[in-house]
């Protein structure tokens, strides 16, 4: 009798304890369960965030896509409004060259600001061409390069008493110089605006004897800014002989400056 108690006991006592284990594994089967869900949601929350900011990026690039687009237009309505004055200036003979109209046409108000009108088409052209004749010897530290020869000076912008050209109207604009050293000269030369260094030249005469540089820029001025060649190194000389110069022409004149029409 004794031994069969024990054994119920023993059975009871495993059966006890296989429930809680089975009970213990349900548990750890939902916290991983749950844990995962977590990490889902979580790598979910951090894609919905790298959208958010690659949004905010598009949307900042939009609104300058749009600000440039909205400048852009501006500017063609300035030159569609040009254009548009120029279509209402009158009949077609007043496109023609005075000398192939009606030579019995007696020229009116209407004609005078016809003629007004397209001398404002370009109302300052600006162009320069001088070289230098003279050798210059022993320049100084930022002195100007004189190109005293002017062979072009449309517009008067090219001062050759100081070498240096000063911008009449507003716009871009291009300048060209060449220069020669003196035999066996090494030296600098700079393109100057306004007394602020633009670019550097080099000639090296020490190795080749004689030597040349040439250079191209385009610079955007206002009306009164100034551009100048410069020696750049003490005691240095560059060869004249008309074989280094300097010239610049005017590309185009800023839109955006109010003109004046006949004057």
């Amino acid at each position: 009798m004794m031994h069969q108690v024990l054994i119920l006991i023993c059975l009871t006592v495993s059966g006890m304890a296989t429930a809680e284990s089975e009970t213990e594994s349900a548990i750890l089967k939902r916290l991983e369960a749950t844990e995962r869900l977590v990490q889902n949601l979580c790598d979910e929350v951090a894609s919905l965030k790298e959208q958010d900011q690659i949004h905010k990026e598009q949307i900042v690039g939009l609104k300058k896509q749009l600000h440039w687009q909205r400048q852009r237009n501006s500017y063609l309505g300035k030159l569609n409004r040009l254009s548009t004055s120029k279509l209402k200036i009158g009949p077609v003979e007043d496109s023609l060259p005075v000398n192939n109209r009606n030579p019995d046409h007696v020229e009116t108000k209407h004609d005078a600001q016809v003629n007004r009108i397209r001398r404002a088409e370009n109302e300052t052209p600006v162009a320069f061409f001088a070289k230098m004749d003279k050798h210059l010897e022993h320049a100084g530290i930022h002195q100007n390069i004189i190109f005293e020869t002017v062979v072009t000076n449309v517009g008067n912008g090219y001062h050759s008493h100081v070498g240096t050209f000063i911008a009449p109207v507003s716009g871009t604009y291009v300048f060209s110089t060449t220069l020669v050293s003196f035999y066996h000269v090494n030296a600098h030369a700079e393109f100057v605006k306004n007394g602020q260094l633009v670019t550097t030249m080099y000639v090296s005469g020490g190795e080749a004897a004689w030597d040349t540089t040439s250079q191209t820029i385009v610079l955007q001025l206002q009306k009164g800014d100034d551009v100048v060649v410069q020696n750049k190194d003490p005691d240095k000389s560059f060869y004249g002989s008309g074989l280094s110069t300097f010239s610049g022409f005017l590309l185009f004149e800023d839109l955006s400056s109010p003109s004046i029409v006949g004057k």
